[in-house]
């Protein structure tokens, strides 16, 4: 059974004025020089690692200082908005494919992926081999780029700030 709801009351001709002046849409376009393609791109791959803005802002070093506030929009916009993200896609298409490698090499590493990485000991001394192996082992879960360096040297910095599991 539903309930009928109630008709909302008629605002007055100066609320409905004010209303009109506060229904702006987003300041996203006077923002479009400040968003170059290779920050689109690492907004996009860092957000599909992570799943969250918060720490794409907090971890990720674009090539101005954006806010939080900034970075949602802009992925709003890309989302959602027809025409930016058609600019925004033909622009990252131009870029050249080793600026691309340098961007992905960049995206900040998934929760699953420190998972992993945290099962190697901290008083082990893991080869790049170790690290090799975590990638064939596990190629649905490391972003596609990873390199078993790349994996070394994250795994080093978690071991350096004592993040890794056996570690106290």
């Amino acid at each position: 059974v539903s309930t009928p709801v109630a008709p909302s009351p008629v605002p007055t001709p100066g609320l409905a004025k004010r209303m009109k002046k506060s229904k702006q849409p987003l300041q996203v376009t006077k923002d479009l020089g400040r968003w170059k393609p290779a920050d689109d791109l690492l907004l996009i791959n860092a957000v599909l690692q992570t799943n969250d803005l918060t720490s794409v802002h907090l971890g990720v070093k674009f090539s101005c200082r954006f806010n939080l506030r900034e970075i949602q929009e802009r992925w709003y916009a890309l989302l959602y908005d027809p025409i930016i993200s058609k600019l925004a896609c033909q622009a990252m298409r131009q870029l050249h494919p080793e600026a691309i490698a340098a961007i992905q090499s960049k995206v900040l590493f998934s929760k699953a992926e420190e998972q992993l990485l945290n099962k190697v000991g901290s008083t082990s001394q893991p080869t790049l081999d170790t690290f090799q192996d975590l990638l064939h082992k596990h190629p649905d879960v490391f972003y596609p780029s990873r390199t078993a360096k790349a994996l070394q040297l994250h795994w080093q910095l978690m071991k350096q700030y004592y993040l890794l599991d056996d570690q106290t």
